[in-house]
């Protein structure tokens, strides 16, 4: 039975969303996107099984599951304008901090309400998504979202509140790895690595790394230990690292993202991470 995804949103979240179910060739899946900004829209449907909707009404009667990817600021507008084609639907709002109650409040009694946390790697098949449905929320359709969004990488079913500590690891961390990427790669060009070579050795140990812990389902020190030989290169710098107090600031930065989204949700504006 063919399914038909209307996806609210095509910016950087948005697209990776439609690219990502597009990487997953599902033959069954539609897609239909709507973005005020009409040109991002026609840059999605410039592939087969994507099309732009006409209006928000008409993504809206054409969708099984809507899926709102706008800025949170943004959120109510869409819902109050979408809400007179909602029964039956499936709403899912990816809108950092904005709550299952306040969806409901602007979207009205018509539509099955689910709240997700995505991170950018449902472009590549390899994203994290946290799912959190409304209390008593059947559970078919639970399913039915958990399957939708299998093919962008792995799926949890989460409760609300844990959702702006998800923003934090798996959203924000992307930032924090990333810095420390830049950190590694400038630190071999202090040693003498012209900055091409010290870019492509860093980046891929990076990958080499994700893959290696793809295989261990325990902690990462088993990986961290397994190269800190006696003595050797890997002590020293972890040794390096543990007198700056990387350890500490990494949970702090995990700490401090949760915390500032818990705020933005109670007080806003709401920021999107993207």
């Amino acid at each position: 039975m063919s399914t038909t995804v209307g996806v609210v949103g095509a910016g950087n979240m948005g697209s990776a969303f439609v690219r990502g179910w597009l990487r997953s060739a599902d033959p069954e899946l539609s897609i239909l996107v709507y973005d005020v900004a009409e040109d991002r829209a026609r840059d999605l449907a410039c592939v087969d099984c994507v099309a732009v909707a006409s209006s928000l009404e008409d993504l809206g009667r054409r969708s099984q599951f809507i899926v709102i990817v706008v800025k949170p600021k943004d959120t109510a507008g869409v819902l109050q304008e979408l809400r007179p084609v909602l029964g039956g639907k499936v709403l899912i709002s990816s809108a950092a901090g904005v709550t299952l109650e306040k969806i409901r409040s602007a979207a009205g009694p018509g539509p099955t309400l689910v709240r997700v946390m995505p991170n950018l790697g449902v472009e590549l098949g390899e994203g994290v998504v946290a799912i959190s449905p409304e209390p008593e929320t059947p559970e078919d359709v639970v399913d039915s979202v958990q399957v939708l969004f299998e093919s962008l990488g792995m799926v949890e079913v989460v409760s609300e509140e844990l959702l702006d500590a998800v923003t934090a690891v798996s959203g924000s961390s992307i930032g924090f790895l990333a810095l420390v990427l830049e950190a590694m790669e400038d630190g071999a060009v202090r040693v003498g690595m012209p900055r091409g070579t010290a870019r492509s050795f860093v980046r891929q140990t990076a990958v080499a790394a994700a893959l290696l812990l793809q295989r261990y389902p325990g902690s990462a020190a088993d990986i961290k230990d397994q190269v800190a030989s006696p003595g050797g290169t890997t002590i020293a710098g972890l040794a390096a690292l543990e007198d700056g107090a990387v350890r500490g600031a990494f949970v702090r930065a995990i700490e401090a993202a949760t915390e500032r989204g818990r705020k933005l949700r109670d007080t806003g504006p709401r920021p999107v991470v993207e």
